[in-house]
């Protein structure tokens, strides 16, 4: 496997010693993988959904899976921030690039595909249910774990270090930082699944959480959980999906001659690493406007914005053969954090707008939205 099919953040080579300082510390960078892990899966569940032109269903299921990567995503960032880390989702560290080898060298590449049978099969290998140590033949960049449910019940191993530091009348997490994570109180979440993260039950209850709905391995039965991801893709993987035929992995950069595609997938790119930069400041603050940042960004950038500018990008033709797709591209900012960045996504939608004049009235809105989108600077 290449360097460059990995994420440049260097996760944990293997389970670690769960013992003082730097138990902690590779307590914090297993959460931070954590995240990485989560944020890999949810551009490649939603570009599949784009990618169904008729059956709704199928659509839906795939959504309703990214859905709940989202809240996994946002549970490890929350049991990160309790304990003194701070969640990072984007820049090149972080960002996913696609193809990309998160777990399985040989066996799971992730790609930005339609959501063919063969395709559907990957997220099926993606997400498997933990299996019995003789049946382990993969390699993968985690030498210790074998799947993703393994890897987050390594995790839950780091109670040993809270006990450690209640024994001498500490803790590991930190009550200050309630505030500033995602929760139902500040309309970041629709239900108690979205854990606020005080100490080490609540940290287990949401870890929990995260292997049953994504292999439905613990036995455990888990609050509004019908099915877990690897069932939902199984039954999808039965159907014969009707897809547009999308570009695979689709770089912004390869389409800079079709000048409409292009400022159209620079707006996407931007508005999809604004909302990775909101969600990392939503992790740092709890002022008087955090109610507001979240339902005039996230929600506005992912339905208002990201959502509406998918399903444009994956019905115009790139090729006679070939649709184009939302690119899930990292998108750096020329200006400096805040308002300038606000400022130069909103001349990006502008002008990807104005590059589809007979288009006007349906992607009007979306321009709309973005005017209306709050300064990450407050």
């Amino acid at each position: 496997m290449s360097e460059h099919d990995q994420p440049i953040f260097k996760a944990p080579k293997n389970a670690p010693t769960w013992k003082g300082p730097q138990g902690l510390k590779e307590l914090q960078r297993h959460l931070q993988t954590a995240m990485i892990l989560e944020l890999h899966t949810i551009p490649l569940y939603l570009y599949a959904a784009y990618s169904v032109k008729n059956d709704q269903l199928a659509a839906y299921k795939f959504l309703v899976v990214v859905r709940q990567e989202m809240l996994h995503l946002g549970l490890a960032g929350n049991i990160l921030c309790a304990i003194g880390g701070t969640p990072k989702v984007y820049g090149p560290e972080y960002t996913p690039k696609y193809p990309v080898h998160i777990f399985y060298e040989d066996r799971v590449q992730l790609e930005l595909k339609a959501a063919t049978k063969d395709h559907v099969k990957t997220f099926m290998d993606l997400e498997a249910p933990i299996v019995p140590t003789m049946m382990r033949v993969m390699g993968n960049i985690l030498p210790e774990y074998h799947s993703i449910g393994e890897f987050y019940e390594s995790t839950m191993d780091g109670e040993e270090l809270d006990k450690e530091y209640k024994s001498r009348g500490e803790s590991i997490f930190n009550p200050d930082t309630i505030g500033k994570q995602f929760q139902t109180a500040d309309g970041s979440w629709y239900d108690e699944d979205m854990t606020v993260i005080r100490d080490i039950e609540s940290a287990k209850t949401a870890l929990t959480l995260i292997i049953e709905q994504g292999e439905g391995s613990t036995g455990k039965a888990i609050k509004n959980t019908i099915q877990s991801h690897f069932e939902v893709f199984k039954e999808l993987h039965e159907l014969d999906l009707d897809c547009y035929p999308v570009v695979t992995n689709p770089s912004t950069e390869e389409f800079a001659e079709n000048v409409p595609i292009h400022k159209m997938m620079l707006a996407f790119d931007a508005a999809y690493c604004y909302l990775l930069m909101t969600m990392e400041r939503l992790w740092t603050y709890e002022g008087a406007m955090r109610g507001r940042l979240v339902s005039n960004n996230v929600m506005n950038l992912m339905l208002t914005i990201m959502r509406p500018i998918s399903h444009f990008l994956v019905k115009q033709k790139v090729t006679d053969i070939m649709n184009a797709g939302p690119p899930f591209n990292l998108y750096t900012f020329k200006g400096v954090f805040g308002k300038t960045a606000l400022r130069e996504l909103q001349k990006l939608t502008h002008d990807a707008v104005a590059a589809f004049p007979n288009d006007i009235n349906e992607l009007q809105p979306i321009e709309e939205a973005t005017n209306n989108l709050m300064d990450i600077g407050l």
